[in-house]
């Protein structure tokens, strides 16, 4: 699916099809207490490299990603549970399958930063093994990634964010996007909610070319040739996976004012259909 690639050609990673002259940046400082995680992304060559802390606390925690690379690149967040690794980890989102072990958790993080931009995200972390893998254009191949630990506990809760949208589960394979507060242009910091115990959720977001029907727009996210014209492949943005009943606060970008779509290429845990299929899929006005 060209349309699903673009945006999700490695499910937990969240590839995102931003291209080098997005001014994407991020919102500001979300101004948390907690834990704080600085990755920092850099290149040499073809060679992209992500510098984390080998260690953090857990709980609340400000994400901090500062891309120092020429091209945009993001931070998801995965959680191993048990003994395995993150060669494993690596197999299974290599794999490109429709089914996410329970082993591998989708933590959050940040879809997509532009060269020579910071963006920050707050979330709230479980002690165990984390990789970072990055959620930007990976041009085939294994995706960069670090390794760190999160071991104790930082209290706190998310900080409030004037907008919060929701991927919300209304029923089996059903789902509904609810958004409480205004979409504007330019980056802004939203509260991200994921609904529904097996399930991982991203916003995916594109503008629209004049009009489009719910069905033509659905179409063209399932269709393996060229998107139509209504799409202004442009303004492709997604957030990073996190994991069913679970949130976090995230920049959130839209270039221009105008009607936009929201959407989920991600299925279920146990597979099944892609979640705009299921209801994730909407036509909003951003201001």
């Amino acid at each position: 699916m060209v349309m699903v690639a673009l945006v999700a050609a490695l499910a937990l990673s969240a590839c995102g099809s931003s291209s080098k002259k997005s001014e994407s940046s991020g919102a500001g400082k979300t101004g948390t207490a907690g834990a704080n995680v600085d990755v920092t992304v850099t290149d040499s060559g073809k060679t992209i490299k992500y510098g984390v802390p080998k260690s953090v606390k857990g709980g609340l925690t400000t994400l901090t990603v500062s891309n120092k690379a020429k091209a945009p690149h993001g931070a998801q967040l995965v959680l191993i549970k048990g003994d395995h690794t993150p060669q494993e980890a690596l197999k299974v989102i290599g794999a490109e399958s429709n089914k996410t072990p329970e082993w591998l958790r989708a933590e959050g993080g940040i879809g997509q930063v532009a060269p020579g931009k910071t963006a920050d995200a707050s979330l709230v972390l479980d002690p165990g093994k984390y990789m970072v893998i990055d959620a930007g254009p990976t041009g085939g191949g294994q995706p960069a990634y670090s390794q760190f630990t999160v071991a104790g506990e930082s209290p706190g809760s998310l900080p409030s964010t004037p907008t919060t949208v929701t991927a919300d589960k209304t029923g089996k394979d059903k789902y509904d996007w609810k958004i409480a507060g205004e979409l504007k242009s330019g980056t802004q910091n939203v509260t991200f909610v994921s609904k529904g115990k097996d399930s991982l959720h991203l916003i995916g977001a594109f503008r629209l070319n004049g009009n489009a029907s719910k069905d033509q727009i659905i179409k063209a996210l399932k269709s393996n040739g060229k998107p139509p014209k209504f799409v202004d492949q442009s303004s492709f943005y997604t957030t990073a996976v996190i994991d069913g009943d679970k949130k976090q606060t995230t920049p959130l970008e839209f270039k221009t004012p105008g009607k936009w779509v929201l959407f989920c290429p991600i299925t279920d845990r146990d597979g099944g259909k892609e979640h705009f299929l299921e209801g994730l899929v909407k036509t909003v006005d951003v201001k």
